[in-house]
């Protein structure tokens, strides 16, 4: 508007120069006022038509259908689709009207300047003439005025303005959709952990909810809110499930371990295809599955029987190994040191430091905070153990 209301005081100062040079300045000076009443009408006249539009617009819902909307995940994008802007920015009848009206302003103003007696002697012409020269002055000001005005491109800006301004207001309301976005990378962390594909995507069904609702969003966004808060809801109870199986899940892979080097041991062939069917259920495509189809109880009732299992045989393969029999060998307490730091008599003294990070790290009590008492017992037990060898060891090889 400022750009337009600067031409629109060059073109009438460089009207006034031009009619200076031809002596017809006083003429330009009394028609002035009324080029100033002209183009005041015909902005006006333009404005109750931008008004009119734009509440045509929002009225019937048309600018739910000239607005593209997409939702990308974070907020709302918006385009205006240029096939149908053209139908609803159609200007005529606007430009029309500002002809008539401008020049009717200006033949009623010219009218009583003229009864008033103002173009008489300001010219060697008549008082009719200065007249007619105050006509085509004024005329020549509405016509530049309206090709510059451009009301068409006006109507086209005001759809414009009105898209933006509805799309902006409803990504300030859509603030919780970055909870939503934040649950769903924690989610994925899990899933990835646990080597699942979890089904989660809310943006197909966001972007839905925005192509179904155009109408209604554009002026209200309390539906969409409430299908973000949904959405959040069941996330946050997803992640709350997965975070519970995955440190199940953790807990019955380190007591896994544990039993597998206890049986191991043994090298009593029967425990360990008993250990192995434990880790194939373990490790089964079927018991992930239980995650991906959301059977929470059916999930951890399977893992919790598998980890009975396996503590039971590891309580067999301690009473077997304290028992002794044919295929099992009294050891040293040198030797249980080496199958404890799970190494070769003929390691290297680097090799048994590396061998006692690599163990604490994995067998340290803190690991098992979240799993059960029995679980956590047996952690502490193994690292006990783990000091108990390495410490023995160094001794033994007098290395620190």
């Amino acid at each position: 508007m400022k750009e337009f209301i600067g031409f629109i005081a060059i073109i009438v100062t460089l009207l006034l120069l031009l009619l200076l040079a031809f002596g017809l300045l006083r003429v330009a000076l009394i028609t002035l006022p009324a080029c100033i009443v002209a183009i005041s009408v015909i902005l006006l006249v333009l404005y109750l038509f931008r008004a009119q539009r734009i509440q045509y617009l929002n009225s019937r819902g048309v600018l739910s259908r000239i607005l593209i909307v997409q939702f990308d995940g974070q907020k709302l994008n918006w385009e205006v689709d240029e096939s149908q802007i053209e139908l609803y920015a159609k200007a005529k009848l606007a430009t029309f009207f500002c002809i008539i009206l401008g020049m009717a302003s200006i033949w009623l103003i010219l009218g009583i300047v003229h009864n008033k007696g103002a173009f008489d002697n300001l010219t060697r012409l008549s008082s009719q003439a200065n007249m007619i020269i105050g006509y085509i002055m004024s005329g020549m000001v509405v016509i530049i005025t309206i090709i510059k005005a451009k009301p068409g491109e006006t109507f086209k800006e005001a759809i414009w303005e009105r898209g933006s301004y509805l799309v902006d207001r409803i990504n300030t309301q859509l603030e919780r959709i970055h909870e939503l976005r934040s649950l769903e990378t924690a989610i994925k962390s899990i899933a990835y952990q646990l080597k699942v594909s979890f089904p989660i995507d809310s943006n197909s069904g966001i972007q839905e909810f925005v192509n179904i609702h155009k109408n209604e969003l554009l002026t209200d966004t309390t539906g969409l809110n409430n299908l973000i808060a949904e959405n959040i809801k069941r996330a946050e109870e997803d992640r709350m499930h997965l975070e519970k199986a995955n440190n199940h899940y953790r807990a019955a892979m380190k007591l896994y371990t544990i039993v597998a080097i206890e049986v191991n041991w043994t090298s009593s062939m029967p425990m360990i295809k008993e250990m192995e069917y434990d880790y194939e259920g373990l490790t089964s495509e079927n018991l992930k599955s239980l995650l991906v189809d959301k059977k929470w109880d059916d999930f951890h009732d399977i893992v919790k029987e598998i980890m009975m299992d396996l503590q039971q045989l590891r309580e067999l393969a301690i009473k077997y190994q304290e028992e002794g029999t044919t295929s099992y060998k009294k050891e040293t307490e040198e030797e249980k040191a080496y199958r404890v730091m799970e190494i070769s008599p003929h390691a290297s003294n680097e090799d048994i430091k590396k061998a006692y990070r690599d163990l604490a790290r994995n067998y340290h009590p803190d690991n098992a905070e979240q799993t059960t008492r029995g679980i956590k017992k047996l952690a502490e037990d193994r690292f006990k153990e783990i000091n108990w060898a390495y410490n023995f060891l160094k001794e033994a090889r007098n290395f620190w």
